[in-house]
């Protein structure tokens, strides 16, 4: 992957919004994805979920999956 992409600049930690942007799809799409568990995610609040760059890479393909995360 090359440094101009949106997962090179992005945080550790990213917002729905930030994850459909990476993704290139829509709101209901990652929406699903995360209800589905196909992306992992953490419910911060009621109303806020994010969900972590190592979990974005792993759905990729770009990152091994171990099982666990590092903490």
């Amino acid at each position: 992957m090359n440094d101009s992409s949106p997962l090179a600049a992005a945080r550790d930690v990213l917002t729905v919004r930030e994850v459909q942007h990476v993704l290139g799809i829509g709101r209901n799409a990652t929406y699903e994805l995360i209800a589905s568990g196909r992306l992992p995610s953490i419910r911060v609040t009621a109303r806020r979920i994010v969900v972590t760059r190592k979990a974005l890479e792993v759905f990729l393909g770009l990152a091994p999956n171990t099982g666990h995360e590092e903490r």
